[in-house]
């Protein structure tokens, strides 16, 4: 089971690797979905996200010894986040709503011309999202061990952790306005959280799952290249 899942050592760890199971795996088919320009992929990706935040909740053993109040900072921090997350799907649905139908919930995308300006929300979604990811570990380590436990606390290594996750989020903002090379952040996203789970040694099904979504990803920028010829872009769009 260690080879599998990570080593577990209370149920509340394993309700939460549960959910972020889930989540991998919904987002996993959010992704194939995208890649065909489906709608109801931004609705899974939507699932995904908010399934961090149960995940969170349950990351926390009773048996840690952190004050109520830390508990509680915790847990406000932990919503943020996925929050992020949420919207930057919400704001993939409804921009993707503006293209026309070609079949039931499948809209007709004309790919955007890249232009530098184009990366500047993407990158806002990656900073943010990546300030997000830092407060409920320094939330945490406050609650542990106050300003002493602040004084110590890996600031850099959790922020460049927060951006890289964060690029998953920035790619779907990229895909929301038809950029066809949003699909390689979330690619580099998927590659750093399989990194990361195989050096926390937390499973290897969360491995696969993250090779799988970093593949649909690479499926998704291949197969959106066909979208250049089958829609033109007005001027000015």
């Amino acid at each position: 089971m260690d080879i599998l899942f990570g080593h577990l050592t209370t149920p509340s760890q394993g309700f939460s690797l549960a959910f972020r199971i889930l989540g991998v795996v919904i987002m996993c088919a959010g992704m194939a979905l995208l890649g065909r320009r489906n709608e109801v992929g931004w609705w899974l990706a939507v699932g995904s996200f908010a399934l961090q935040i149960p995940a969170a909740f349950f990351q926390i053993s009773a048996s840690v010894p952190v004050s109520p109040a830390g508990l509680l900072l915790y847990l406000a921090a932990s919503w943020i986040a996925p929050l992020v997350g949420v919207g930057a799907a919400l704001y993939g649905l409804a921009w993707f709503r503006k293209a026309p139908l070609a079949r039931p919930l499948v809209r007709d995308v004309a790919l955007r011309r890249f232009r530098p300006a184009d990366v500047v929300a993407p990158l806002a979604v990656a900073v943010v999202f990546a300030v997000a990811y830092l407060l409920p570990p320094l939330a945490l380590s406050f609650g542990l061990g106050g300003s002493g436990g602040l004084d110590r606390f890996p600031v850099v290594p959790v922020l460049a952790a927060g951006l890289l996750t964060g690029l998953l989020p920035a790619g779907l903002a990229g895909l929301a306005v038809r950029s066809r090379w949003a699909w390689l952040p979330i690619a580099g996203s998927s590659v750093a959280s399989l990194g990361g789970v195989a050096l926390a040694a937390q499973g290897s099904v969360l491995i696969f799952l993250f090779m799988a979504q970093a593949a649909l990803a690479v499926f998704g920028f291949r197969g959106w290249g066909s979208l250049r010829r089958e829609a033109q872009l007005r001027p000015g769009s």
